[in-house]
């Protein structure tokens, strides 16, 4: 139990939490331990004012999870098999593609993995600086059309 923490849970049910959150439209249970268990979570997501999460993460999590924190303060817990690296190898692996192959748009911690890994990482303008850091390149922002204004750039590079 952390005092004060906003708990919003994904579920195959849909989002249950523990305050309401009106763009995610969860099911709010003021307890969580009260709701009914879904088969399937999905991703946990954190947050709290009052205390620092980063301080105690390591104590309250299992072994099998992946901590993601976005802008410093909002922590997305997942399954260490749920990563979305391990997504992307899957489709990649799937189609016959090499990471060498791929190109990977991010802008959040969740997809430094990716874009390590991916031939080439791309990173739009509003991304974390640790994001910028490791990308191969950065493009305009997402709200500016940067990833589609780059893959049509590609594909007239392409179809000369």
């Amino acid at each position: 139990k952390i005092d004060g923490a906003i708990i919003s849970l994904e579920t195959d049910k849909g989002i249950l939490s523990n305050v309401d959150i009106p763009l995610w439209q969860p099911v709010v249970y003021e307890k969580l331990s009260e709701a009914p268990l879904p088969d399937t979570f999905y991703k946990m997501i954190v947050s709290s004012e009052k205390v620092d999460l980063h301080e105690c993460m390591d104590e309250i999590l299992e072994e099998d999870t992946y901590v993601s924190v976005a802008d410093g303060v909002l922590f997305q817990i997942i399954s260490k098999q749920a990563t979305k690296w391990n997504g992307i190898s899957l489709m990649l692996e799937t189609l016959g593609i090499s990471a060498e192959e791929a190109v990977y748009f991010g802008d959040d911690n969740d997809d430094i993995e990716s874009i390590e890994r991916c031939g080439t990482g791309v990173a739009v303008e509003n991304a974390i600086a640790e994001v910028k850091e490791v990308a191969d390149i950065v493009i305009k922002s997402n709200d500016e059309d940067g990833v589609a204004e780059y893959i049509k750039g590609q594909l007239c590079l392409t179809s000369d």
